[in-house]
């Protein structure tokens, strides 16, 4: 017996290992508290079954209010960033000048950390002294200050904004780099062949560019349902509850409310929503 036919998987074993105790034991272990009463200081309550499961999905109405605020922040964020990637990622492929800088500094704001981008987003969108509000004052677009993070009608849309200002550039990148995949020679022979611009993009760069652009749409899509930071350091799930997420939810059930169990059950439900979203796309794709 070859010992060399083993030793991919010996080399592979620490990682697993690794791997298994920082996901695989929390992610059994949040599923088995679920089922519990636990909370906050008390390592395991009694074991209730479904009953924590039961509560919020049928006599919770915060959930599924947070629920439905979810949905709405995640496909904002995945139709903004996606647009934008998309278009930012067509600009800065054309031979424009100083491109190679631009490029550079593109991908400035995602690498800034999320607790300055809020506090600094906070200070431009503050109601009177905000740099925006002043602004928009100047040339005359407004006559009362407009409360953004503070307004139930402004406030989602606001840090939908934030958000998407922050992780564009990372689509714009991915994408750009996807688009220097295609061949110069397929738009030669379109642009030989008299195809517009328009034309061009929608049956040459469009198709060719649909696995980054899935890619991009779902990591999008993941990151921003399951994004804590950014929401609680903006608005902290308010004006009332308004812009309030699952992932705060699980947060104030947790460490507020000390209700860990039910934060474990919301928390469960939240891994099996992305798992059959991600099980759906891949079929898709592979379909």
């Amino acid at each position: 017996m070859r010992l060399d036919k083993y030793l991919p998987y010996a080399l592979l074993l620490p990682s697993l290992i690794w791997i298994i105790m920082i996901i695989g034991y929390p992610l059994i272990y949040n599923i088995w508290l679920s089922f519990h009463k636990s909370t906050y200081g008390i390592e395991l309550g009694p074991f209730i079954g479904f009953d924590n499961y039961i509560k919020i999905f049928l006599t919770d109405d915060v959930f599924w209010g947070d629920f439905i605020n979810t949905v709405i922040w995640t496909v904002g964020n995945l139709f903004f960033q996606t647009v934008i990637g998309l278009g930012g990622a067509l600009l800065l492929n054309q031979a424009i000048r100083g491109r190679e800088w631009i490029r550079g500094l593109v991908i400035l704001p995602w690498v800034i950390p999320t607790v300055v981008v809020s506090l600094v987003w906070r200070w431009i969108l503050e109601p009177d002294l905000g740099i925006l509000n002043n602004i928009l004052h100047y040339l005359k677009l407004i006559t009362q200050p407009l409360v953004y993070l503070g307004s139930p009608s402004l406030a989602m849309l606001s840090i939908i904004m934030i958000n998407t200002w922050r992780f564009s550039p990372f689509a714009i990148v991915l994408i750009l780099a996807g688009m220097q995949t295609i061949p110069r020679d397929v738009y030669e022979s379109a642009k030989i062949d008299g195809a517009s611009p328009v034309a061009t993009f929608r049956y040459i760069t469009f198709p060719l560019l649909s696995p980054i652009l899935t890619f991009v749409g779902f990591i999008a899509f993941v990151w921003a349902f399951n994004m804590f930071d950014l929401i609680w350091l903006t608005t902290e799930g308010g004006p009332g509850n308004i812009t309030e997420t699952l992932p705060v939810l699980v947060f104030r059930r947790a460490f507020k409310e000390y209700r860990m169990g039910q934060a474990a059950a919301i928390t469960t439900f939240m891994f099996l929503f992305l798992l059959a979203f991600s099980f759906l796309l891949i079929k898709r794709r592979r379909g």
